[in-house]
């Protein structure tokens, strides 16, 4: 799953980067069209893993008897918010792909109501699956609890 994720970290970088050079090649000022869409596909695939790998082999503290909200699940829980997200990442980025001006291309504008509701449903699980792990990881502690020192 790691190596899927750090895949898409170098797609999620190229449609920026090539729309910043302005070259008519690289789909000028929007950047590489198709870049987005695979980055997102490889996110997802890796969350998927990542799932998988935590149904197969649990994590050390993580109980299957205990609910999602036991402290050791915790980090099987995130992921499968952030799995959550990333079906709705990947819904909005098909739906609104050009796929280098294809006819039929995008599917849906942009602004259409089922795109805005992937971006936002998708981008606020993934704020609610670090949630989760940050609560996992104590890093709450000094914004919630006051140092006693």
């Amino acid at each position: 799953g790691c190596y899927m994720k750090f895949a898409a970290s170098i797609f999620f970088n190229l449609q920026p980067a090539t729309g910043t050079m302005n070259d008519p090649i690289l789909g000028g000022a929007a950047g590489l069209w198709w870049s987005n869409l695979v980055g997102i596909l490889f996110f997802h695939g890796g969350n998927v893993v990542s799932c998988l790998d935590f149904y197969l082999h649990t994590p050390p503290g993580a109980s299957k008897e205990k609910g999602w909200l036991f402290h050791g699940n915790l980090p099987i829980t995130g992921m499968w918010v952030y799995q959550a997200a990333t079906w709705l990442l990947v819904a909005s980025n098909f739906l609104a792909c050009t796929f280098d001006g294809a006819s039929w291309a995008p599917i849906l504008p942009v602004a259409s109501a089922p795109v805005f509701f992937c971006q936002f449903g998708g981008s606020f699980l993934l704020l609610a699956g670090s949630l989760v792990y940050a609560v996992w990881c104590d890093a709450l502690r000094n914004s919630v609890h006051p140092s006693l020192a």
